[in-house]
């Protein structure tokens, strides 16, 4: 499983929160998108200062949001049956209910399936 990568523009929001208390929106979204790998289907290295995914498709409410330890949260997004058919998924982000991108991972692409589901996990580490 790929890891995620937290963006440089939520690392430095945080900063400025805890400056100056200015607040930060809560964690609501899924974005999904196919450019996350290369023509070989080798996923892209990820860039911490991207803004947004290399080609969002589609955005979603979570499924779920939860915590694994106490130095992370994890964001749950799926992509239902008849959405994105046939796209080769490779990159997944977290955004919050601003759309601001707080992490993101690329992985190797999947080719979405009309008949099924397709559930991702981003797990943001502090």
């Amino acid at each position: 499983m790929a890891n995620a990568v937290t963006t440089y523009d939520f690392r430095k929001r945080l900063a400025k929160h805890f400056m100056d208390g200015t607040p930060l929106p809560k964690l609501k979204y899924m974005a999904f998108g196919d450019g996350g790998h290369n023509t070989d289907g080798e996923p892209i290295p990820p860039d911490a200062s991207q803004t947004d995914l290399r080609h969002r498709l589609l955005k979603k409410e979570l499924v779920e949001v939860f915590q694994e330890d106490e130095f992370s949260v994890t964001g749950r997004g799926r992509v239902a049956k008849g959405e994105l058919v046939g796209v080769s998924i490779s990159e997944a982000g977290l955004l919050d209910e601003e759309g601001n991108l707080l992490g993101f991972k690329n992985f190797a692409p999947k080719i979405k399936e009309a008949d099924e589901e397709y559930e991702i996990e981003i797990q943001l580490k502090f």
